[in-house]
């Protein structure tokens, strides 16, 4: 094996040790209630376990925090509307989201980005009623600079 292979397998393999010790850490998480929604429901995914006082939540379509699919930042008690924003869709002050009138197109990926004033967390959650654990792009670059590091020690 090259270098740069074992370069990148340590780095992808640190990833994912420093991803389950991050998610042991954080008890933040979203359910989907109900869990199976079908058309017309009231759908809320539902934040739990954030440690602190949320500052402000972020909620996004898919799995990126860009700034083209966000639906809604929650701050204040208000929502802003993001550039995939919809009406049937409100944010809550404990950082959940809730979908009035569910419809088949408002399946698939949801990204939360939350801040406190400890820390600033993502979550990723697909509403299908099936829950998904996703690396964060921070996670897997922070694995790949600490194995190089080390790598060279």
């Amino acid at each position: 094996m090259s270098g740069s292979h074992s370069a990148v397998l340590g780095g992808f393999v640190l990833s994912v040790l420093l991803h389950a010790c991050i998610g042991a850490s954080s008890k933040a998480s979203i359910e989907v209630i109900p869990a199976r929604p079908k058309a017309g429901d009231i759908v809320t995914l539902n934040v739990t376990g954030v440690e602190g006082t949320i500052h402000f939540a972020s909620w996004y379509r898919g799995l990126s925090t860009n700034a083209t699919d966000q639906i809604l930042t929650h701050v204040n008690g208000n929502d802003i509307k993001g550039a995939k924003y919809f009406p049937d869709a409100s944010g809550r002050q404990n950082g959940s989201l809730v979908i009035r009138n569910f419809r088949e197109e408002y399946k698939g990926y949801y990204t939360l980005q939350v801040q406190t004033h400890r820390t600033l967390q993502d979550l990723q959650i697909k509403v299908n009623g099936v829950a998904s654990t996703v690396f964060s792009p921070f996670t897997i670059l922070l694995g790949l600079l600490l194995y190089s590091s080390v790598s060279y020690l």
